[in-house]
């Protein structure tokens, strides 16, 4: 058994919270041997005393010997301190402070008696005296990435620097107080009849014109991230290889520049049996995943060809722009294109070889000879890799000016996800950040009493501070292109996460935390660079930390319209926030047609995801009330349609009329933007996602039943659209 003092101690130096708050509001404290399970995935032996106690000593004592953290992240809102270790015997000297900023500007100097400043901590090691002081630095630093050095008693230290603005990116018109719609989407679910199968860019743009002539200012997309090209099962948007670069399934070949030189790519392509073929991609009611990937993949290699045959090297101007991304995206790209180029070399001489953690042991680590000697001997292959996130970015970018050229007040806003799946682009190129032994989750609730393991790899706290921040600012800054917004999956993970421990459900986790300020301001530095608000999605069990810090920071909250309920009432419209985004559901919930008619509840009864017939009833009469609740508050604001009843029990099936009026009935609430599915306005039944499960349902493929055009010539559709522009003040 591991020595219960020594758990403790190296608990509470990493920050494992011995308790939580629970789903039904109640402290419930962490089991003793979860925390062990957690210690256990962060490396440390349990069953070694000797051990365990260096490695807590270590913890304990190294931020006291070194003068400077390893970033210093200046967050406004914390305030404009660093903190600055010295022994006792050095607190009597003069010292010096120097600031050199990016981008050339002018160095600034200070210089400081450590007598004056505040003390917040002392430490003894051995017979030294450790101090730990506040060193104010001054509260007009241009925010940036800068460096700071120290010089005291003859001896320089230096470390990076990250000045942070307090708050996020606000476009003007949000700023004001405008109050906008539009809608939130899963891309690959749209139908057109030039797609492959799946939707692409194309029919974001088609989308983009469709709803900007109706008035809309924003349309939400599921998370682009890229996966894995040799397993196109692998559908999931948030469980990727690689947040950080997009999917090119999304790329319309057609649109692509190399297109119209690419004769025998066009020759193929119009042949019958790939035309027939398309069309039956087309057809489904499901994304052929396996389907698009093939024909895709082979046309996107037929384009490079054309590429490196007509400009790579060449010094042409599609040869420079390719090359100006590249050396833009830097290391990261490269080392990205490297997993890929690995992956498919490793894959061809093993089916099973799914990722990295498959591969040999010398190409497990990014940094290994073996894997720059495989780099330099497969030079095209990376940049063929390189050109394939070119023209994805191409693409977005063109659909974002287009969505900006039409007066959409935000456009396009992305989506964050809270991990990358283990075997990925990612974890491989971050793997000193990452704990690859724990997963992400959920603590267990009133669905779930296991709680969720999603399985992806959280980032350790502190290898993820050593680093600098490195891999989450290259997060940010690539997943803020091309849109107006980015939406943070799960964003209370800025303050902490529920780590699960390997082969156990959720139920045997715990909460670490990693620090707010820090994260946080990164985040608004980056979005005020990329002029890119954030929505910070905050469902469920919200900490205190997040309710004060996030508004702050003038982060948009996301309110759900079926969470909004208490005590058997609907929120009133007035009283939503006001800095949020609302909608009536998500993709992790039912669409309004499956929750009216429980659907979704059976569903998930016959999958066994209840733990008893009697939660599944107690689900049932939850429903059953939170349907009525819906009813009362369209009836007292007179917005329940003609020939539908007040009583639930008597409106079996959700309606079009029904179901317009629960979405012009949000839109009149407070919050600033609005966002209406797609599959509600087209009542579609089946989720497109169910979690908790993966094999048991096909998540991530259901298609939109209708094609855009066919939807939004429907009259009562161009009513609606009508209606929301007038309740939200646009029309």
């Amino acid at each position: 058994m591991a020595n219960s003092e020594l758990v403790c101690k190296l608990a509470h130096l990493r920050n494992i919270s011995s308790t939580f708050q629970d789903y039904r509001g109640a402290t419930t404290a962490v089991d003793v041997a979860n925390i062990e399970r957690i210690l256990a995935a962060m490396g440390y032996d349990l069953d070694d005393d000797a051990g365990l106690g260096r490695r807590a000593t270590h913890l304990d004592q190294h931020p006291w010997q070194h003068r400077l953290e390893p970033v210093v992240v200046i967050n406004p809102l914390r305030g404009h301190s660093l903190n600055l270790y010295l022994t006792g015997a050095e607190r009597d000297r003069t010292g010096y402070w120097r600031v050199d900023f990016e981008h050339n500007l002018p160095a600034q100097e200070g210089r400081f008696e450590p007598t004056d400043l505040v003390q917040t901590g002392d430490y003894w090691i051995g017979d030294t005296l450790y101090l730990r002081l506040e060193l104010p630095l001054p509260d007009d630093l241009p925010t940036g990435y800068h460096r700071i050095s120290l010089s005291l008693a003859g001896k320089a230290d230096e470390t990076a620097l990250i000045v942070t603005p307090a708050t996020s990116f606000q476009p003007d018109t949000m700023a004001r107080g405008d109050r906008i719609w539009g809608t939130a989407i899963q891309l690959y679910t749209l139908r057109s009849a030039n797609n492959w199968g799946m939707g692409d860019f194309g029919d974001l743009a088609e989308l983009v014109d469709t709803l900007a002539d109706q008035g809309a200012d924003v349309i939400g997309l599921n998370p682009i991230h890229s996966l894995y090209p040799i397993s196109p099962e692998h559908a999931s948007p948030y469980s990727p290889s690689n947040r950080s670069y997009v999917n090119p399934l999304y790329v319309v070949i057609e649109q692509v520049l190399e297109y119209p030189r690419a004769t025998e790519l066009q020759k193929t392509m119009s042949g019958a049996d790939k035309q027939a073929e398309l069309a039956r991609l087309r057809d489904q009611a499901q994304v052929d995943y396996t389907g698009v990937s093939a024909l895709k993949y082979r046309a996107l290699s037929d384009l490079y060809q054309v590429f490196r045959r007509d400009h790579l090297g060449q010094g042409t101007e599609r040869d420079l722009a390719f090359r100006a991304f590249v050396e833009q995206q830097g290391e990261p790209l490269r080392e990205h294109a490297t997993f890929e180029a690995l992956l498919a070399h490793f894959r061809k001489q093993d089916p099973m070889a799914w990722g990295w953690p498959c591969w040999p042991q010398d190409y497990q680590n990014h940094h290994s000879q073996a894997v720059q000697a495989f780099a330099d001997e497969h030079d095209d292959d990376i940049s063929y890799y390189q050109y394939l996130q070119f023209v994805a970015d191409e693409q977005l970018q063109a659909v974002d000016r287009q969505a900006k050229g039409r007066g959409m007040r935000i456009g396009l806003y992305r989506d964050l996800a809270v991990g990358a799946d283990r075997g990925g682009a990612e974890v491989w190129g971050n793997r000193e950040s990452f704990c690859l032994n724990a997963a992400v989750g959920a603590p267990p609730d009133a669905l779930g009493p296991n709680g969720q393991n999603w399985g992806l790899p959280p980032f350790d706290p502190i290898k993820l501070k050593a680093e600098g921040y490195h891999s989450f600012i290259t997060l940010l800054r690539n997943n803020m292109r091309a849109c107006g917004a980015l939406r943070i999956d799960h964003a209370m993970s800025l303050l902490r996460l529920w780590w699960c421990p390997p082969g156990e459900s959720a139920a045997y986790g715990a909460y670490v935390y990693y620090d707010l300020y820090d994260l946080l301001g990164i985040l608004n530095l980056e979005s005020q660079r990329n002029q890119c608000m954030v929505i910070a999605e905050d469902l469920g069990t919200v900490p205190d930390e997040v309710i004060e810090t996030f508004p702050r920071a003038q982060l948009y909250s996301n309110k759900v319209f079926y969470f909004e309920m208490s005590d058997g009432v609907c929120t009133a419209p007035e009283d939503y926030a006001e800095r949020a985004l609302a909608i009536v559901c998500n993709h992790d919930m039912p669409t309004v047609y499956a929750f009216w008619a429980m659907s979704d509840l059976d569903l998930r009864q016959q999958l066994g995801m209840f733990a008893s017939e009697a939660d599944f009833q107690g689900e049932r009469k939850a429903r059953s009330h939170a349907k009525q609740a819906i009813l009362d508050a369209l009836v007292h604001y007179q917005r329940l349609p003609e020939g539908v009843s007040s009583d639930a029990e008597q409106v079996p099936e959700m309606t079009l009329p029904l179901c317009l009026a629960i979405h012009e009935h949000l839109a009149t609430c407070r919050s600033q933007i609005v966002a209406v599915q797609l599959e509600d306005l087209m009542l579609i039944n089946a989720p497109v996602n169910i979690p908790g499960t993966s094999d048991e349902y096909p998540n991530w493929r259901r298609k939109l039943t209708k094609p855009l055009a066919e939807l939004f010539a429907d009259p009562a559709i161009e009513t609606f659209c009508q209606r929301l522009n007038q309740v939200r003040g646009g029309g």
